[in-house]
């Protein structure tokens, strides 16, 4: 029995084949979806109409030739249009010559949708800023110490006038890091409506990412502005505290010059309270928790 053992398996393997080869060469109807891929013949004129991205195709052919079919990476149905008219229905059967891989052996039965109804405009291009999408989660006592950065911080778009007419930025795809407590920058995709082109269609997106912590400064002096040539205006007290929050290697680097602090005539002008709230602008990516204090009593001297 042993020595019967591999001629019995070469002959069941030998007759699977046989059969496979019968199979194969029977006609199928196989459907399948694949891109939508269009061009125009005019370089001057560009899609406005919304067109599905992918196609179905019902094909007959041989399993031989549908199995090189779905082994072929990468196959859509493409599309030469003609751009004489700015309106037109066009059938999608008649792009079945424009796909090599769609030859005499394989016969396209019916295309789902059967027809595009086209509307063309004239193309422009447009640059546009990128507003960049993130969903970042930070490691305890750690944040951005600024605006995320993106590079390029703009795109060009090009596509029918009527559809850029629209657009103002465009947005990248969700950018999620967790766990954050260092500095990044991750590559990501530019999303945009169908139809439009962009260059480039993938910008870089760079976080400053430091550990938060807070620090106190004291006895910065209040300016006043807008003062008449005629007045003097005693503060009490002329110097406040304050806090503020931000990324440490930005608070590491803050002096007291650095804020401005300052009242404004016109607001002790219109005040009822005998009490003015100062003006703080502290350094660009710090954040104020508080002054102290919040209000400055006034004297106003005339000459």
């Amino acid at each position: 029995m042993k020595k019967k053992l591999p001629i019995i398996i070469a002959s069941f393997l030998f007759a699977v084949v046989i059969w496979i080869s019968v199979v194969l060469g029977n006609s199928f109807i196989y459907k399948i979806e694949v891109p939508l891929k269009i061009s125009l013949s005019d370089n001057e004129v560009a899609i406005k109409s919304e067109l599905p991205s992918t196609v179905v195709l019902n094909l007959n052919a041989q399993g031989w030739r549908l199995l090189s079919i779905l082994s072929t990476k990468e196959i859509s149905f493409r599309c030469m249009l003609p751009t004489k008219e700015s309106i037109y229905k066009y059938q999608l059967t008649s792009s079945a010559s424009d796909n090599q891989w769609l030859n005499s052996e394989v016969t396209v039965a019916n295309v789902s949708p059967a027809f595009l109804q086209i509307e063309l405009d004239k193309k422009v291009s447009k640059k546009v800023k990128v507003n960049p999408i993130a969903n970042l989660n930070f490691k305890k006592g750690f944040g951005l110490a600024r605006q995320l950065n993106v590079f390029p911080d703009s795109v060009t778009l090009i596509g029918a006038r009527s559809l850029l007419s629209h657009i103002n930025e465009v947005r990248t795809d969700d950018l999620i890091v967790d766990q954050i407590s260092n500095s990044f920058i991750e590559q990501i995709k530019i999303n945009i409506s169908p139809g439009v082109e962009l260059s480039p269609s993938h910008v870089k997106i760079y976080g400053d990412v430091q550990k938060i912590v807070d620090r106190e400064m004291t006895n910065i002096p209040i300016e006043i502005k807008n003062i008449p040539k005629n007045k003097t205006i005693l503060l009490l007290p002329d110097k406040i505290s304050l806090s503020v929050r931000g990324g440490i290697n930005f608070l590491g680097r803050m002096t007291k010059e650095d804020f401005q602090v300052f009242i404004d005539y016109r607001d002790i002008i219109s005040d009822t309270l005998a009490t003015v709230s100062p003006t703080v602008i502290p350094p660009k990516y710090v954040r104020l928790i508080y002054l102290d204090p919040e209000r400055i009593k006034y004297i106003i001297k005339k000459y």
